[in-house]
């Protein structure tokens, strides 16, 4: 079989989509399939493109079996208008379309949303090809982007409510990863039959529960006395970390609390300028830290946190929290109550699930998981085993190359 993957993210970014698009990818290609990538120059989280990819229009390389084909996207330093946003998701089609015509005898094509108007340029593809074609989504657009404002104009949105119409209606199989997905496709008029849930996953073998006092608390002199607050993954407008700066505010007279903000984003610069200004000792930004740090960098840490603003209402898992869940560790999410990330916290037992945007109460559920040290116990115990039941990475991916082989 000879699967085509488009998407915008890839290899070698290091969280959100681009991770779980490579893990399945590599996995086809050890299961014998022959995989086909197109996708853009890697960017994300930073919105800055990797040095190593800098003033290329297109490119070509091979990463562990997959053929990557990389095409010119436009990156805006600070996206954060509807028009650089549009840009950004549309610049990627002309390349993915031109590199698409190159690649042959294709079985079926794979189309990673968002953006959703790579959708349109897949579905083009697949015509032409004479294949099958799923759509997998990992956020829902544009209903993400009305919920954060980024799309405000009304003839903007009734032009990507009519785009995203059709290319529901265009694609033979939908794959969601959550039933909150599954709810809104089927509200805009979406049949069962078309729509497969199928969740992200986490590779359990290599995130997994590893002793405290390790060498990223080592590396970054972090004392084994000292309670450490861990935010690791994007450092964006919908995380609202400012929250997380005024809860350290909070700590400013306990020195044994510390707070790591460790990611990228465009958020970034503007955090760490009023960290500065406020004089907060007890936080620290690292950059996203190599992969092979990641399972000592999740078990350091005695509390990982999720933050989101509150007019941030997912109705999706964040990537974040599948990690989170197999390190072990107790999780504490200032998330609106509607969220999935409250929803699976609460269903797990494994971490306290509080209101957004309210730093005192932030501060009082850390204060819980530091005095409570058999609370916190349970919290990661249950986190461990609920992602081993529900997302473990080889028991999704066996469904998901069965999906791929039926589309044929």
């Amino acid at each position: 079989m000879h699967v085509l993957v488009v998407g915008m993210n890839y290899a070698p970014e290091q969280t959100a989509i681009g991770p779980l698009t490579t893990e399945l990818c590599e996995h086809l290609v050890s299961q014998g399939h022959r995989v086909s990538v197109i996708t853009g120059f890697p960017h994300f989280p930073e919105w800055k493109v990797h040095n190593n990819y800098k003033k290329k229009i297109l490119q070509r390389e091979n990463i562990k079996g997959v053929s990557v084909y990389r095409g010119y996207v436009y990156v805006p330093s600070q996206p954060r208008n509807a028009l650089q946003r549009i840009i950004y998701d549309t610049s990627i089609c002309i390349s993915s379309f031109l590199w698409g015509l190159t690649i042959r005898r294709v079985d079926v094509i794979l189309v990673v949303s968002p953006p959703l108007q790579l959708c349109l340029t897949a579905y083009y593809l697949s015509k032409i090809r004479n294949c099958g074609l799923i759509m997998l989504i990992q956020d829902i657009v544009p209903d993400a982007a009305i919920d954060m404002g980024i799309i405000k104009d009304s003839i903007v949105i009734k032009i990507a409510r009519k785009l995203e119409r059709y290319v529901y209606i265009k694609v033979q199989t939908i794959i969601v990863i959550c039933q909150g997905f599954v709810n809104n496709l089927k509200n805009k008029g979406v049949p069962d039959s078309k729509i497969v849930l199928l969740p992200n996953w986490v590779d359990t073998d290599f995130i997994r529960p590893l002793v405290r006092n390790n060498i990223f608390r080592q590396k970054y002199g972090i004392a084994e006395n000292r309670f450490l607050v861990l935010h690791a993954g994007n450092v964006g407008v919908k995380q609202g970390l400012e929250n997380v700066l005024k809860t350290a505010k909070e700590f400013k007279s306990e020195p044994d609390i510390l707070f790591y903000i460790v990611g990228g984003g465009n958020e970034l610069d503007y955090l760490a300028k009023l960290s500065n200004e406020e004089n907060l000792n007890n936080v620290r930004f690292l950059p996203l830290q190599p992969k092979e740090m990641l399972p000592h960098m999740l078990s350091a840490a005695d509390a990982l946190i999720i933050n989101q603003r509150s007019d941030v209402v997912d109705i999706v898992i964040p990537s974040k929290l599948y990690t989170y869940m197999a390190s072990g560790r107790p999780i504490i999410a200032a998330v609106h109550p509607k969220s999935e990330a409250g929803r699976y916290i609460t269903m797990a037992d494994c971490g306290l699930v509080i209101p957004p945007e309210q730093p005192k109460v932030l501060a009082d559920a850390i204060r819980q998981v530091k005095t409570d040290s058999s609370l916190a116990d349970r919290y990661g115990r249950n986190a461990r085993k609920y992602l081993e039941e529900n997302f473990d990475r080889k028991k999704i991916l066996k469904k998901f190359t069965a999906v791929l082989e039926r589309s044929i």
